[in-house]
């Protein structure tokens, strides 16, 4: 058998084997768990985003509890002061007076962002919440179906071994640097080999010249296309039909 010939078989033996694996990855029930997969993933990482969120805030937080204590603090010195007939001087008086307004300031201030901080912590708790439990779900969903599906996997694996064991087969007694050709122009396109009919490239459907055709008649030297590099090879109407 020429080596052409061989490859013929070959690439049909391998187009199996690739059909075969684009047919296990588009399986439907493998889409869905891939899609849960992926919606727990996303949601793991939306709850660490929340909890590293309300980390932050539970610091801001204590700073603005802080500040309100002080900002209390100081006004209540300040009023006792001013109740005591503390100061001496009108300037005093004035200056204890703007102290006051500004502690009052920083005090309405603290307790308007707490007030901000309280309301919003409600709803990214609600929030938080709502993550977690479509997380569940998902992660429970996912558990449910891969045990379906991993009986599954385990006939389509069984399968694909059979096809590359076909393929391997068909590898038989192909010259090395056939092979090497083959697989150097199968990492670019599929198919590698185009037949050529009416002068015509069934890779690219490009027209070739007619000397092309007289150069394959008879020949098992490897003769590829001028325009898509794949290897020409003229089949007979056998390989043609598999």
């Amino acid at each position: 058998m020429r080596q052409l010939d061989r490859l013929w078989k070959y690439q049909a033996a391998d187009k199996k084997v690739a059909d075969y694996e684009t047919e296990i990855r588009q399986f439907p029930l493998r889409q869905q768990l891939l899609k849960l997969r992926n919606i727990v993933a996303d949601q793991q990482t939306v709850v660490r985003g929340m909890e590293n969120d309300a980390n932050k805030a539970l610091a801001r937080l204590e700073e603005l509890t802080a500040q309100r204590e002080k900002a209390e603090a100081a006004l209540e010195e300040i009023k006792k002061s001013l109740a005591d007939n503390a100061f001496e001087t009108a300037a005093q008086v004035h200056r204890a007076i703007a102290q006051m307004a500004d502690a009052e300031g920083k005090l309405k201030s603290a307790e308007k962002e707490l007030s901000k901080m309280v309301s919003h912590s409600q709803m990214m708790e609600n929030r938080y919440k709502e993550v977690r439990t479509k997380a569940a779900k998902a992660r429970d969903e996912y558990t449910r179906l891969k045990a379906g599906y991993d009986k599954e996997f385990e006939k389509q694996t069984a399968r694909l071994e059979e096809l590359k064991q076909e393929r391997a087969d068909a590898a038989q007694g192909i010259d090395e640097a056939y092979m090497e050709r083959y697989k150097a122009i199968r990492s670019q396109r599929f198919p590698v080999l185009a037949s050529l009919r009416n002068d015509q490239c069934s890779g690219c459907n490009m027209s070739l010249p007619s000397a092309v055709a007289k150069q394959l008649q008879g020949s098992d030297e490897i003769v590829e296309c001028e325009n898509c590099g794949r290897i020409l090879y003229i089949p007979d109407a056998a390989q043609e039909a598999e």
